[in-house]
């Protein structure tokens, strides 16, 4: 039989069924379970979603609507406009349609509210990214505006574009906050509902727009079109705009020249991998946020292991932190080895000589000069920048280094990493060109 002549609750159960495969099982059963939530085809182009909250009427609508919209499009063979209502509330007139759009309220549901400027752990490799994001939240639309925040994930750009979010809130600013994503499916909704100068009206009016991973925007050529005159309004009547993306300007290569080129005429910043000291650092403020005491020589061997993300070495901590709990023993360093395994944390970069080889490469140099005794300038840098990442990523010893390197004093090696690591504080170009050395390094 076909599910058009189906009732509407097996039509919704048919759709609960595919959504599930499609996200994580605590998403689902949060947000979707039967019968948190229940719908029905209330016309021949619209489907009616009610849930048992306002809050999960608004996650919905927001984040899952592209998830649910291709779900019951392929199920019904149609292209459908979706509607969300809390169950037991009359469906919403086109007036309350209008001012849910042009509300912006409701922009802080989405901010978590640990991811402030307190709980930020500075470090050389993000403290301008941080004082950038302190001086826009201060000064909305008056300083490096447009900023965007840039790095790999699970570095603390996302952390940062809550943290002003959340000082926006604190200081009564109208803002917006919400993923590229979610942007692309707001934006999609309105054309489908013809409500396309709602939508722009509802952002222009802002102070503010806090927009999470633009290169999500790559391809969507539509949607593109309008975020551009969007970012324009926004730009020209002076408010705030501040974007994260996980790569630099450059790399975004298939979005349209004049929204990178509006992109480059702000403050740009990234944020590099943490060095020891700020990892071990963001260990400590977790733990004391935990309220749980562990030994200093666990939390420094932790520090040691060099991840792809810090949420990756978060994992690490919560895996001894849950062993803790199960055996209710205080954890020694041989339980927490034993634990996380003698698989190398750092196997995914290559052997010193493959990251000596990639320095060279992309300063397009000899590795003999390199590793020579000449002192041009330029051989030095790469030479110090290949001591910096063998030391920071590899964990080698200094002498080892050293010996890489033609025979060079541990103290030589020394005072290599030290200048880089000076040096990439107020040098963009330095960070710039470490962040690219250590991804071609990564994804070897």
């Amino acid at each position: 039989m076909s599910i058009l002549n189906n009732n509407n609750q097996e039509i919704w159960k048919t759709a609960l069924g595919e959504i599930e495969t499609k996200v994580p099982k605590s998403s689902y059963e949060t947000w979707f379970k039967f019968p948190k939530t229940q719908g029905k085809q209330i016309s021949k182009d619209c489907f009616l979603i009610e849930s048992e909250s306002v809050f999960i009427s608004e996650y919905l609508e927001q984040r899952m609507y592209s998830v649910i919209s291709d779900v019951l499009c392929k199920l019904l063979d149609k292209e459908l406009e979706l509607k969300f209502k809390v169950l037991g509330s009359p469906l919403d007139s086109e007036d309350k349609i209008k001012n849910s759009l042009q509300d912006n309220k409701g922009s802080s549901l989405n901010l978590n509210s640990n991811y402030t400027f307190e709980n930020f752990v500075l470090g050389p490799s993000n403290e301008l990214a941080y004082a950038a994001s302190i001086a826009v939240s201060e000064n909305i639309g008056k300083t490096y505006n447009p900023l965007l925040i840039y790095s790999d994930v699970g570095l603390g750009k996302t952390h940062l574009l809550h943290a002003i979010g959340n000082k926006l809130v604190q200081d009564g600013s109208q803002f917006y906050y919400l993923t590229c994503e979610e942007f692309t499916n707001e934006y999609i909704k309105s054309i489908r509902t013809n409500k396309t100068e709602l939508f722009r009206n509802k952002y222009r009016n802002a102070d503010a727009l806090l927009l999470d991973d633009i290169q999500f925007l790559i391809g969507k050529e539509q949607t593109q079109e309008g975020f551009f005159h969007t970012f324009n309004s926004l730009h020209l009547s002076g408010k705030q705009i501040v974007i994260t993306s996980d790569r630099p300007i450059s790399s975004l290569k298939l979005l349209e020249d004049r929204i990178t080129s509006r992109l480059s005429g702000g403050l740009v910043v990234d944020i590099q991998l943490p060095d020891y000291e700020t990892r071990l650092d963001i260990l400590k403020k977790k733990v004391l946020l935990k309220g749980i005491k562990i030994k200093q020589e666990i939390l420094e061997s932790l520090s040691n292991k060099l991840y792809h993300n810090i949420r990756e070495m978060e994992g690490s901590l919560n895996k001894i932190l849950a062993l803790s709990e199960l055996t209710g023993k205080e954890l020694d360093i041989e339980s927490v080895e034993e634990l996380l395994g003698n698989a190398d944390t750092n196997s995914y970069f290559a052997d010193p000589e493959q990251i000596i080889l990639k320095v060279a490469k992309y300063f397009q140099i000899d590795i003999s000069d390199m590793k020579g005794k000449s002192r041009e300038q330029n051989l030095v840098i790469a030479r110090q920048i290949a001591m910096f990442i063998l030391r920071e990523d590899s964990q080698m010893n200094l002498t080892t280094i050293g010996l890489l390197f033609g025979g060079r004093d541990h103290t030589t090696v020394l005072h290599g990493i030290r200048k880089i690591q000076t040096d990439a504080a107020t040098n963009q170009n330095l960070r710039r060109d470490l962040l690219a050395i250590r991804s071609s390094v990564i994804n070897n």
